[in-house]
């Protein structure tokens, strides 16, 4: 299997896990996350290494529809951001977000970390089911959709005009960038600290090509998988067995 190569090496990730068990407040349509957040809850069969693991959800943020494959990830085919789970443990998990950016030469891509506003992050629970093998990450969509999208067009600027238009106060709400879009393609990985894949949520892990993740981030859903038990895909570390993912969304 090929490896995923993020070309950041062996990143030290930005943001250390409070390990707080947060109440979010219940919403008007019956979703328990705030307006504008997105909740993932990853579970593997083991418990969690984060030290030697590395957990992956990969976006693709295009709205072409195409779930980002394990089988395609040496090309980065369909992927627009990865959010990357790692640390020194439980009560160490931390995490990075890394945006995939196509160069337009024979590499195909490449990544840069993006810095994370924490005003974007609701919650990280790196045990949220109290067994030590789930954690589940709560986050405001404008961490991805204020990203700066390198592959969009550039607006054109306005002509000179002889007289000064008066400029508006800035607005407290973020613009969205350009070239993003509100179908969201996922998947779930589980790497080396090399990122090579070892697993995925597909019942039959790195190497299904059939396996479909889309939504639309303007409904309300509450859309989990879960892989049947045995996996018919088993790997060697349970650590790195994914079992269930869940992805709960407020527009």
């Amino acid at each position: 299997m090929r490896r995923l190569g993020f070309a950041v090496g062996a990143m030290s990730m930005a943001v250390a896990a409070c390990g707080r068990i947060v109440t979010l407040p219940a919403s008007t349509n019956g979703v328990s996350i705030p307006a504008g957040d997105m909740s993932i809850r990853f579970r593997t069969l083991g418990p969690l290494n984060f030290s030697s693991l590395y957990y992956v959800i990969i976006f693709n943020t295009s709205g072409n529809g195409v779930t980002p494959l394990a089988s395609s990830i040496s090309s980065y085919t369909n992927y627009s951001f990865a959010l990357v789970f790692g640390g020194t443990g439980i009560t160490g998990a931390s995490y990075q977000l890394l945006q995939v950016i196509s160069t337009g030469s024979s590499a195909g891509y490449t990544t840069r970390a993006v810095p994370i506003n924490p005003l974007y992050v609701t919650n990280f629970n790196a045990n949220s089911d109290g067994q030590g093998n789930e954690f589940t990450f709560v986050f405001n969509r404008l961490l991805l959709l204020t990203v700066p999208n390198p592959l969009a067009s550039a607006t054109p600027s306005p002509s000179p005009s002889a007289t000064p238009t008066p400029v508006p106060n800035p607005s407290a709400t973020p613009t969205t960038s350009p070239g993003t879009s509100t179908l969201w393609a996922m998947n779930f990985f589980s790497t080396d600290t090399t990122f090579n894949p070892i697993d995925a949520i597909a019942s039959n892990g790195i190497s299904d090509v059939s396996f479909t993740y889309v939504v639309n981030t303007l409904d309300v859903f509450d859309q989990p998988v879960n892989k049947p038990l045995p996996p018919p895909v088993a790997v060697s570390n349970q650590s790195a067995q994914i079992i269930a993912i869940e992805v709960i969304n407020n527009p």
